[in-house]
């Protein structure tokens, strides 16, 4: 994106906090929009990444949009409305249901086009996300889910996610520090509820290392299921074989030195973390639902396996954690073409939806 295309665009979300996707998805298009001339504004109840935004050049609005009920929506739109005749942005940009319904009664009574990105289909109120005149799927196998959910084809686009040369990177980010590590090590980073399957992750592992041992489990992430996993964990396995090291500031760091990446997810529609753990060279491991495939080249960049089955788990691992030509075949080809999953990419399709709709 160059100043040839240049817009002003306002971005609309509940907070711009570390640790939730759909946040950093946002924070990185606005400053690396910010970054190609745009007039940027991210509209929300702030967070943790106010200062690098402010310091990429992206404005700042304070639009409150959560607990959204009828005082607190009539609030945000009035406020919202404020801030778009200051700001007159070309389009609005809503990646949380919450702006998606404000966005959208803001963007019918200014004439303002209205985009949406479905980042979390699972949840049911995700609904809202079709009133968007340009409706953004992050893979195309969430694009056909939507469609079968009744999604105005019509209006339905894609663009595949892809974080890594983020400028998040350059920001102290809240969290513990990255543990030191040991190797060799396998690595997952996710929430510590159900539908990421980190239970099946631990019996995977349980099974493999009984044949392989000398591997750590690093488990990235935090949620209402750690306590229970990590009696599970010592149930399985020796104290020593996993660490449990909570929301940690720069996963990053962890995945440069891991050997291995599972992600062993019931549904993700196009997962961050898979998409980093390729870029940084390890061989990756993942459930075969959502975006995942697409992210590992239906295969063809690591090696996809059933959800729910903890037994595929444990025989992909021991094909990688037994033999090292074998491992160093699945990194070198998780990280083959794997530039195509950065941010600047993702900003170029997400110009293309924008040409679509603005005037």
């Amino acid at each position: 994106m160059g100043r040839d295309a240049w817009m002003r665009i306002l971005h609309l979300l509940n907070h711009c906090n570390h640790g939730h996707g759909n946040a950093h998805v946002a924070v990185d298009l606005a400053t690396v929009q910010a970054a190609g001339g745009h007039d940027v504004t991210y509209a929300s109840a702030g967070g943790d990444y106010e200062p690098l935004l402010k310091s990429s050049g992206v404005r700042i609005a304070a639009v409150v949009l959560k607990p959204l009920n009828p005082a607190r929506a009539t609030i945000a739109i009035y406020r919202l409305l404020r801030v778009c005749r200051q700001v007159r942005p070309q389009v609005i940009h809503a990646h949380m249901m919450a702006g998606a319904l404000v966005g959208y009664v803001v963007s019918r009574l200014t004439g303002i086009p209205l985009v949406t990105t479905v980042h979390n289909s699972f949840d049911w109120h995700s609904t809202l996300m079709r009133l968007g005149d340009r409706i953004v799927a992050v893979s195309q196998a969430e694009r056909r889910a939507l469609e079968t959910r009744g999604f105005p084809t019509a209006r339905l686009r894609v663009v595949l996610n892809g974080p890594n040369l983020s400028p998040r990177d350059q920001q102290e980010r809240a969290g513990a520090p990255a543990p030191a590590i040991s190797l060799p090590c396998i690595t997952t980073v996710c929430g510590l509820h159900p539908r990421k399957g980190v239970l099946d992750l631990l019996r995977g592992f349980a099974q493999a290392s009984a044949q392989q041992p000398g591997w750590t489990l690093y488990i990235i992430g935090d949620g209402p299921d750690r306590d229970q996993l990590c009696a599970q964990a010592r149930e399985l396995l020796p104290a020593d074989a996993v660490v449990f090291a909570g929301n940690v500031a720069n996963p990053k760091r962890v995945l440069d030195e891991s050997d291995i990446f599972v992600l062993a997810s019931y549904a993700d529609p196009c997962s961050l973390a898979v998409a980093e753990a390729r870029y940084a060279g390890c061989a990756v491991i993942a459930t075969a639902v959502g975006g995942t495939p697409e992210l590992l080249g239906q295969g063809e960049h690591g090696l996809l396996v059933a959800p729910g089955r903890p037994d595929e788990i444990a025989d992909a691992l021991l094909r990688l954690m037994s033999d090292p030509d074998e491992l160093r075949v699945w990194r070198d080809r998780a990280g083959k073409d794997a530039r195509y999953l950065t941010i600047a990419r993702v900003c170029e399709d997400y110009q293309r939806v924008y040409d679509e709709i603005v005037l």
